[in-house]
């Protein structure tokens, strides 16, 4: 470790990766942001900006940006990881040979994985050896704005007190304000969930279905996070919070998200296959379903409308056929959020 025992690198220079960064560095740490592409690094290190995804955004010159992930992990104390999640275990498995006891890990992928249906701080646990410490942060945050300065606020999980208090301190501004919780698995939950919500959001409004069919879906919505989530472990307030109903709000009425966007594209009578994007990135929606979906059927809870998102994505049924799957169903009694 280097004399800078809180160096932080970033891992993933996306939007949300190179947002963080941003702040990170104008909020007075020494930041090191790890790139796929050795033009994106060129990019940051020569003209301070990440043209591919925040191309008008300038970035701090104190910035730093590599293609090294080993470098980066072994000279940085913090590590925030900004990777989609699908390809979170290949990564981590090239992170190990650098890691100790002295990490500090802080998750932003929102996500399940396929088929081991494994949450981000569980792959990482797992691939890991349980050595670093971890965080989630998570919550209603457009990369965009973030980067903007504009007033954003997320949540940050870690069980550790003392690892949560250092964490605050780096991530902290009086444009970014971050809550704390000990929640890791409501967190995640929230943060995953809200991606196939925010599909049936934008479904509805492709639908033109109106403003009450799409405040009602964000409602029932919440109440599907939270069946799930409290059979998993995870706290009925966490999605009353900010990576519950304050992540699944924006997500699913705000131009900018993806899962949104693709949602009201179906709606609309796009085929997936149209409203999928040529080389950019896919929505995280269209794959947490097919977990979600077996997370349901595994704890045997009740997820309408997440099962209907997934019949639309992966098993054919038309949008309209889904709609009417939800309405026909028996008439409901007394409301219930949480079981």
């Amino acid at each position: 470790m280097k004399s800078n025992e809180f160096q932080i690198g970033v891992i993933g220079a996306g939007a949300w990766g190179t947002a963080l960064a941003r702040l990170l560095a104008n909020n007075g740490n020494s930041v090191q942001l790890w790139c796929h592409e050795a033009e994106t690094k060129q990019d940051i290190l020569t003209n301070h900006v990440n043209s591919s995804f925040l191309p008008d955004i300038p970035l701090p010159e104190t910035l730093g940006a590599t293609t090294d992930l080993s470098e980066v992990v072994r000279n940085c104390r913090i590590l925030v990881a900004s990777l989609p999640s699908h390809i979170t275990r290949e990564v981590a498995k090239k992170m190990l040979p650098e890691i100790t006891s002295k990490h500090i890990l802080v998750i932003l992928s929102k996500g399940i994985e396929r088929h081991s249906l494994a949450l981000m701080s569980e792959i990482y646990a797992e691939e890991l050896n349980n050595l670093p410490k971890l965080a989630v942060l998570s919550g209603p945050t457009f990369a965009r704005e973030v980067a903007l300065d504009l007033p954003s606020a997320a949540v940050l999980a870690c069980a550790e007190e003392e690892t949560g208090s250092i964490l605050q301190q780096k991530f902290h501004t009086n444009r970014f304000r971050l809550y704390r919780s000990t929640d890791l698995v409501g967190v995640q939950l929230g943060g995953a969930i809200k991606n196939v919500i925010a599909i049936a959001s934008g479904i509805a409004d492709g639908m033109k279905l109106g403003l009450n069919a799409r405040a009602a879906l964000i409602c029932r919505g919440v109440a599907e996070m939270t069946r799930l989530g409290v059979v998993m472990g995870g706290s009925a307030e966490t999605f009353a919070g900010m990576s519950g109903v304050g992540d699944l709000v924006l997500t699913a009425t705000g131009t900018l998200s993806r899962n949104h966007n693709l949602g009201e594209k179906l709606g609309q009578g796009l085929s997936l296959e149209e409203c999928l994007p040529a080389g950019g990135a896919v929505a995280e929606g269209v794959r947490n379903a097919v977990s979600i979906h077996e997370l349901a059927e595994r704890h045997k809870i009740e997820m309408p409308i997440c099962n209907a998102v997934y019949q639309v994505l992966h098993e054919g049924i038309s949008c309209a056929q889904a709609l009417k799957q939800l309405l026909e169903r028996d008439r409901p009694d007394e409301e219930m959020m949480s079981f």
